[in-house]
């Protein structure tokens, strides 16, 4: 570097170039350094927070996965053990029917068939209500689409228009339940 003096001449000493700054402005750099450094380290921890909140993510949606697989099969099973204990539970009302069958070819013991048949029924009645299903009542009562499919309508007298007179199929409830509508003949 060649240094020109005031009256023009040139020198051969190299003068080391001053550089005058301004106060305020190195005050502001470094401020926006520590600014700049300060975001920086708050960008790595957001960054690290969001990795751990994905891996958490992905864990819960696979144990959320697995507990759904888990209930489905549950469920399944239930289902299965709860049809083997019903279809046990019938076995012996279908072994007496074949023994009223077998009753039934010889007409001389209509009586003893009748019976048996009668008890057959009540076996079948207990085995439904341990299952939580009971009849409908419904001859004598009025006519409730809720409950009811009328078949048709006829004249009694002495019978208010609406009210159940004769029922072709019993209706049934499971668990407070409507399981089947009865099938009824309603009073004009």
């Amino acid at each position: 570097m060649v240094i020109v003096s005031k009256e023009g001449k040139k020198s051969g000493k190299k003068k080391p170039a001053i550089k005058k700054q301004n106060p305020s402005s190195a005050s502001k750099k470094s401020s926006h350094d520590k600014k700049i450094a300060r975001l920086t380290k708050q960008l790595k921890a957001a960054q690290a927070e969001n990795e751990v909140l994905k891996e958490q993510l992905l864990r819960t949606a696979a144990e959320l996965d697995n507990i759904k697989k888990r209930t489905e099969k549950e469920i399944a099973s239930i289902i299965q053990n709860a049809n083997k204990e019903l279809i046990l539970s019938m076995l012996p009302v279908i072994d007496d029917l074949e023994r009223s069958l077998k009753i039934s070819h010889d007409k001389t013991k209509i009586e003893d068939l009748h019976r048996g048949i009668e008890l057959i029924y009540q076996k079948l009645e207990t085995l439904l209500n341990n299952q939580g299903v009971v009849p409908m009542e419904s001859v004598g009562k009025p006519f409730n689409v809720d409950e009811h499919d009328a078949l048709m309508q006829m004249e009694k007298e002495s019978v208010d228009s609406g009210i159940v007179i004769e029922e072709h199929e019993k209706g049934y409830y499971i668990n407070d339940r409507i399981l089947r509508h009865a099938k009824v003949v309603v009073s004009k």
